[in-house]
C-alpha cells in the first residue's frame, strides 16, 4: 500500500521558519515640509515685435524641477519655469502677440532635521500667484485698472461698447474734463458725489498716456520637499529565543 501522507498539504507556510529570522529594508519618510518661493522677471518686447496696448494674459508655462539635493539638515531644490505674456499690440487692427522668457531659474532651500547626505528625495512644484505690474504712464496700466474697476462693480450694468468714449462716463461732474472728448450731459446721478463714485474710469488714453515696452511679473511657487530614509525591518524574529550570538 502506498503512503500518501507525504503529499497532503497543510495549511500553513513553513518557509519562515525553516530559514529564521529575516531582514527587509523598507523606506520610511523622514520628514516632509513645504515653502514659497517669490520670483520677480523684467520682461521687455524685443525691438522687432510691436509695443503693447493691453496685456491680456500672463502665464507660467514648462514649470519642472531639475534638482533635488539633500545637504544636513537641509534639501537644495533648483528648477526652471518659463513666462509667457499675451498682449494687444499698439496697431490700428491691434493684433494679439505674445512675448516669453526662458529659462527662469529658480532655487530653494527647505529645512528638514535629520536630513543626510545620500537620502533619497522628492519634490513637488506648483504655481500659487502670478501677477503682472506696468508703469502707471502707459496704457497697459490703464487698461488693468479698468479691469480691476470693473471686477470690483461688476453688479452695474453698463454699456458693452467701452471703446466708445462716450459710454466710459454717462455725465459731466468734472470726470477728465480735459479729455478733449464729449460728454453725455448729466442725466442719471442726482449729486456731484455719487456720480463720482459710480462712473466709469476715463476715456481711452490715447493722448494721455505712453506706449510700454516694458513691465514686471510676479510669481510665487510652492514647493513640497519629502526626505525618506531606508529602514530595516526583521520578520519571523518573535518565534526564536535569544540570538545565537550576541551583537557586537
Amino acid at each position: 500500500m502506498t503512503d500518501t501522507s507525504r503529499w497532503v498539504k497543510t495549511n500553513k507556510c513553513t518557509l519562515g521558519y525553516s530559514v529564521g529570522p529575516q531582514s527587509m529594508v523598507v523606506q520610511q519618510v523622514l520628514g516632509a515640509r513645504e515653502t514659497q518661493k517669490s520670483i520677480d522677471i523684467h520682461v521687455r518686447v524685443p525691438r522687432h515685435k510691436p509695443s503693447i496696448e493691453q496685456i491680456i494674459d500672463v502665464m507660467v508655462k514648462r514649470l519642472r524641477i531639475t534638482s533635488v539635493d539633500v545637504i544636513p539638515d537641509k534639501v537644495v531644490v533648483r528648477g526652471e519655469f518659463e513666462a509667457k505674456a499675451l498682449y494687444v499690440a499698439c496697431l490700428p487692427r491691434q493684433p494679439v502677440h505674445a512675448v516669453e522668457v526662458w529659462p527662469v531659474r529658480f532655487t530653494a532651500y527647505v529645512d528638514i532635521r535629520g536630513a543626510r547626505r545620500g537620502m533619497d528625495a522628492d519634490a513637488n512644484v506648483m504655481v500659487e500667484f502670478i501677477d503682472y505690474d506696468v508703469d502707471e504712464h502707459t496704457r497697459a496700466h490703464w487698461y488693468k485698472q479698468k479691469e480691476q474697476w470693473y471686477d470690483h462693480h461688476d453688479h452695474c450694468d453698463w454699456d458693452d461698447d467701452w471703446d466708445d468714449c462716450d459710454d466710459d462716463c454717462d455725465c459731466d461732474c468734472g470726470w477728465d474734463d480735459d479729455c478733449g472728448h464729449k460728454h453725455k450731459p448729466h442725466g442719471k446721478h442726482k449729486w456731484e458725489d455719487e456720480c463720482k463714485s459710480q462712473c466709469k474710469p476715463k476715456c481711452k488714453p490715447y493722448k494721455h498716456y505712453g506706449r510700454c515696452r516694458d513691465f514686471d511679473v510676479s510669481v510665487v511657487l510652492r514647493i513640497t520637499v519629502k526626505v525618506m530614509t531606508d529602514r530595516e525591518v526583521i520578520i519571523n524574529y518573535g518565534n526564536y529565543g535569544l540570538p545565537a550570538k550576541p551583537k557586537g
